[in-house]
């Protein structure tokens, strides 16, 4: 009995989860109202990530440069990713456009690739198969769409991570008091 009551005991509340949770809600909420500005979050971050992975690139070519033969690949990325970052901070404009685009190019990749390999649903279902092949052309035809319509396809991004944060921050509040 004493096991049951040990791990039945409470561990009180999480108030990290809490406020995290409380922070993706609302960051969640600012997303879904200012969507521009969400979009100029993205590419903020972007760039940073961008011009600090080319630190880590430059950085590491003096290790890379002992076992790989075209160890002046680390050099010619860490420069384009430091290029790329500072051109996404100095313009908000091409950095969200930017991803935009990759977010199109992505679905589409994503869509081809899952109508290359529908194929190989025949074997398990022939149901199967045709509901996979059109979700995938589906997939397709939106991935065309926001690539034609690069604003489409930041705001579709933008509304995605709202949602994810509200889903999440929800999830982390009701962590917070389970593990009352």
């Amino acid at each position: 009995m004493d096991n049951f009551s040990s791990s039945n005991q409470s561990r009180g509340f999480d108030w990290g989860a809490f406020v995290a949770g409380i922070l993706m809600v609302i960051a969640s909420f600012l997303i879904m109202r200012h969507p521009a500005k969400g979009l100029q979050a993205f590419v903020l971050v972007f760039g940073i990530v961008s011009i600090l992975q080319g630190i880590v690139w430059l950085a590491g070519y003096s290790r890379f440069r002992d076992f790989f033969q075209h160890s002046w690949v680390a050099i010619i990325s860490g420069v384009l990713d430091i290029i790329i970052g500072i051109l996404f901070l100095c313009s908000y404009d091409i950095g969200g456009i930017v991803i935009a685009y990759l977010f199109a190019i992505w679905f589409f990749v994503d869509s081809v690739v899952g109508i290359a390999f529908s194929g190989r649903l025949k074997m398990i279902s022939n149901g199967y198969f045709i509901f996979n092949l059109i979700m995938n052309i589906l997939s397709l035809i939106i991935a065309i769409f926001l690539i034609f319509n690069p604003i489409i396809a930041a705001l579709s991004l933008v509304w995605l991570v709202a949602f994810w944060l509200l889903v999440f921050g929800i999830n982390e509040i009701i962590t917070a008091w389970m593990h009352r």
